[in-house]
């Protein structure tokens, strides 16, 4: 069995699509619909690759894999631009929270020395989800997309966390959904919780300190 989680006087950094809110099918629908258009059947898998990834990290992906397979995908940064209309467009309808979340930020906020979010999503998108759910405020600070120099799976998006708030790996905690997400915290030297509600993450990591469908699930 598992040692229980420790969140006192810890700092606690959050992933935030897929882990606190409902936003990877969005992105996910996104590009299935875009490849629908095109007559592919190649939608599902191109979608896997915007999981844990910024836009630009995952259509770049996407411009190699599709060469490989012979297909025409246009310019890079028009498909970034198109991908973020058609997801603005979705995103703007509400996102929903992971169910349980609500229940545990105010424990989180009194108990734990500092509580952060670490995302490849633009910082606006991520403070307009958190007052339409009345939650601004509650984490002390958003890293998004053009804070760091890589996007995760590279461990920088936690390794400039970690720097700009003076911690020790040995007192963080990470919570993330995504293979990216969970390498980044891994290549940082991070511990991390699991949480597998969106589909592209059911299979358990064997190095997460503990594995959650949801926040309903989780303990201390």
């Amino acid at each position: 069995m598992k040692k229980p989680i420790q969140i006192d006087n810890k700092v606690l950094l959050f992933d935030f699509d897929g882990t606190l809110v409902e936003t990877e099918i969005l992105a996910r629908e996104v590009i299935e619909e875009y490849f629908r258009e095109r007559n592919s059947d190649q939608g599902s898998h191109f979608a896997s690759l915007i999981v844990g990834k910024t836009w630009k990290l995952a259509v770049e992906q996407m411009q190699v894999e599709a060469r490989a397979l012979g297909l025409a995908l246009g310019e890079t940064e028009a498909l970034i631009v198109e991908f973020k209309r058609r997801y603005q467009e979705r995103f703007h309808r509400g996102v929903n929270l992971i169910p349980g979340i609500k229940r545990w930020l105010p424990v989180f906020k009194s108990r734990a020395r500092f509580i952060g979010i670490v995302t490849g999503s633009e910082r606006h998108e991520v403070v307009s989800i958190l007052k339409s759910h009345q939650m601004e405020g509650v984490f002390d600070r958003i890293w998004g997309f053009g804070d760091y120099e890589e996007s995760k799976p590279h461990p920088s998006p936690y390794l400039t966390a970690m720097r700009d708030i003076g911690a020790d790996p040995s007192e963080v905690l990470v919570f993330e959904d995504s293979r990216a997400g969970m390498e980044s915290a891994h290549q940082a030297g991070l511990r991390w919780v699991q949480v597998t509600h969106e589909a592209h993450a059911r299979n358990p990591d064997p190095r997460s300190l503990m594995v959650i469908q949801d926040w309903t699930e989780f303990s201390i």
